[in-house]
């Protein structure tokens, strides 16, 4: 086996698309009109991306549909040629970039075994060894003696890894491909590529599935708008990507609720918010809640220069104007401490409200008035579905705080 390695460097990936107007209706009309005229846009996939692979990684790319990460592979594999930039692979690369893209519907999936390996080198002894492993990986049973174009998309998944993992080229590169199958050959599929990598090779796998790629992968990339956003360890790679996402979900929803970022008071040399969170699950929520599952808001500030005592106001509106909830902290019987940073949580449990739009305003105010406020807008999804119209929150929720001290030094 020779040692497999990739490096990029500053690579680009241009497309023209012709733009045209609206243009003939018909074939005659076409030919009477002659050459139309059309506006050639240029549309950049890649942008400057530069990444070294060396052998024994398992590399997952994550990012948004049109990030560039199935034309990053397609590059790669030599499917697509580079705008500009420099592509160096060593090794033999086998690429699964779309289901049944490495399969040949006329052919049984036997056959699609023997002919794949052919392709990538392989003699008919070393066929012949690996054959038996790769039908019984598949579970295809008397599946794998008809022809492929028989099979559902879950089935060619099944083959078209199986092939890939067992010829073991130098580079597996696959999109997408793990997706489709179900939960228990994902599993199998991941064991099977954490072996190929063990064995000084390099897997490379595109998926929306994030929990996958923590799982399977021991390097991660996000791309977005065709470049490298990140490159590191997974779990710190998707946490971010987790955190952009809800971040943009956010943002979606404060323009469909009418509202823009709340305008900071005057006042915040007196105290500011520092962190209104949302949290269900043991996780901080952007975007959307869980009707009828316990949430705990959690605010956070600091206290410089208060006049007299303090409070949190917190309100909850829906999107038709409707007040649904207010809190003042001080009538719950919280008293902020008088200079220091502090945390108030708020536990709703269960969480009653119905399924729509909603804002969560919540206000920072001494005795003179405002200190500082902040806004979130949130989504409320009922997965389990409620009689009798929809919920409101007709209960006093439990508010705790506590002080925040700095350690000394």
């Amino acid at each position: 086996m020779s040692s497999a390695a990739i490096k990029v460097t500053d690579l680009t990936k241009t497309f023209a698309l012709t733009e045209h107007g609206g243009g003939p209706v018909s074939l005659l009309a076409a030919l009477r009109a002659g050459k139309s005229e059309g506006r050639v846009r240029e549309v950049r996939a890649l942008e400057g991306v530069s990444l070294d692979i060396v052998q024994g990684e398992r590399v997952g790319i994550i990012g948004p549909n049109g990030a560039g990460k199935t034309t990053l592979l397609s590059v790669l594999t030599g499917l697509m040629p580079a705008t500009s930039g420099t592509v160096e692979v060593v090794g033999d690369v086998h690429a699964m970039l779309s289901i049944g893209a490495v399969l040949r519907d006329d052919l049984t999936g036997r056959e699609n075994i023997d002919l794949d390996g052919a392709i990538h080198g392989r003699s008919r002894a070393e066929i012949d060894a690996v054959r038996q492993e790769i039908i019984d990986f598949t579970e295809l049973g008397e599946f794998i003696d008809r022809p492929v174009r028989t099979y559902s998309s879950g089935m060619k998944a099944r083959l078209a890894f199986s092939m890939g993992a067992f010829i073991e080229p130098d580079i597996l590169i696959i999109d997408e491909t793990l997706s489709v199958g179900d939960y228990f050959f994902s599993q199998k599929a991941s064991k099977k590529m954490a072996e190929v990598a063990a064995g000084g090779r390099i897997v490379i796998v595109v998926a929306h599935g994030l929990k996958a790629i923590v799982q399977m992968c021991s390097r991660c990339l996000w791309m977005d708008h065709g470049r490298i956003v990140m490159d590191g360890d997974p779990k710190t790679v998707v946490t971010a990507y987790e955190q952009s996402i809800r971040e943009a979900d956010e943002k979606t929803l404060m323009k469909k609720f009418g509202q823009s970022a709340s305008a900071r008071s005057d006042r915040r040399d007196g105290g500011e918010l520092t962190a209104v969170n949302l949290v269900q699950d043991g996780k901080d929520q952007s975007g959307a809640l869980t009707a009828m599952h316990p949430l705990e808001m959690r605010v956070a500030g600091t206290l410089r220069k208060p006049v007299g005592r303090c409070r949190i106001l917190l309100s909850i509106v829906r999107v038709d104007g409707r007040s649904v909830w207010r809190q003042d902290s001080s009538s719950a019987g919280l008293d902020l401490p008088a200079s220091t940073s502090f945390e108030v949580r708020v536990a709703m449990d269960p969480f009653i409200l119905g399924a729509d739009l909603y804002q969560l305003d919540v206000e920072l105010s001494d005795e003179r008035g405002q200190l500082d406020s902040s806004t979130r807008v949130f989504e409320v999804v009922d997965v389990e579905g409620q009689f009798g119209g929809k919920p409101l929150l007709l209960y006093s929720p439990e508010i705790r705080g506590r002080a925040i001290v700095a350690a000394s030094t």
